[in-house]
């Protein structure tokens, strides 16, 4: 995977209604990209960073200085989303959870980008933008000025070294399938009051684990394991049509290509 760095000075200015503020880190590690939203009023500053293999996004008001979230979203860098396409422009995006609205924040980034040198265009405006909730219709986003874009993707590569394939997400377990566990269900149903079924991070869902997607009733899935009362499946995404595991992948942890997560068994019927 190519790797790139934007030159940019090593603090981002960014004005507001009333002034000029200097970008602060606001995080420990290493700044991969901030901005400021176009809105003056309101302006807030948004900013990811990496440290030890995760990602953290905080998001203040410029003029205050007030949090927009209580506790700064994380991200595991082996786990979460993350999805790299390059073309006329290169593309990012980088999943979180935000634990207090139970829905995903998807950090998109949209890079001028030389496709012949491999490189991105330098002093060229960079889009970047929140997105949440990402499986729904309902689609809130929050757009940054593109003139206060500061990116240094370089250290994202270094933290994607143990993770499966990219453009998934991936259970925060290790997911080994068996003989007697592989298999497909249906969706029978799905929780009282919710738009689908979960599919969790984890086989031990607490109120702060990550929800990777929905599932839909009558939805077939492809069964890996089983932890409990919880079903380890996988999922098709970027393009695959089917998860089917291999007898070479029997009694290995499963690493790809298809997306992984863990479901409330009580809600799927297995029907092979």
């Amino acid at each position: 995977m190519t790797r790139f760095a934007i030159a940019a000075a090593t603090a981002l200015a960014m004005a507001d209604a009333t002034g000029t503020a200097m970008a602060d880190p606001v995080c420990t590690g290493e700044i991969l990209f901030q901005c400021a939203t176009g809105e003056r009023e309101y302006r807030e500053q948004i900013t990811v960073c990496m440290n030890d293999g995760h990602y953290s996004l905080n998001r203040h008001r410029l003029a205050t200085g007030d949090p927009f979230y209580d506790i700064p979203l994380i991200a595991d860098a082996d786990t979460t989303w993350f999805q790299w396409s390059e073309g006329d422009v290169a593309r990012l995006e980088l999943g979180f959870w935000h634990t207090d609205m139970a829905e995903p924040v998807t950090l998109h980034l949209r890079l001028p980008w030389d496709d012949l040198a491999e490189e991105v265009i330098a002093e060229q405006p960079v889009d970047m933008w929140l997105q949440s909730p990402h499986w729904r219709q309902r689609v809130d986003q929050t757009v940054c000025d593109a003139d206060t874009v500061y990116a240094d993707p370089e250290p994202l590569w270094s933290a994607q070294v143990d993770r499966g394939p990219i453009g998934a997400f991936f259970s925060q377990d290790v997911i080994t399938p068996q003989i007697d566990t592989v298999g497909i269900a249906r969706v029978s149903d799905v929780p009282k009051g919710s738009e689908g079924l979960p599919v969790y991070a984890s086989a031990r869902p607490r109120a702060n684990t990550p929800v990777w997607w929905m599932l839909q009733p009558m939805q077939d899935v492809d069964v890996l394991a089983r932890e409990g009362a919880f079903i380890a499946v996988a999922l098709p995404t970027r393009g695959i049509d089917t998860c089917t595991i291999r007898p070479e992948q029997i009694g290995h942890p499963y690493t790809g290509p298809c997306a992984t997560g863990w479901v409330d068994g009580a809600f799927l019927k297995r029907i092979q």
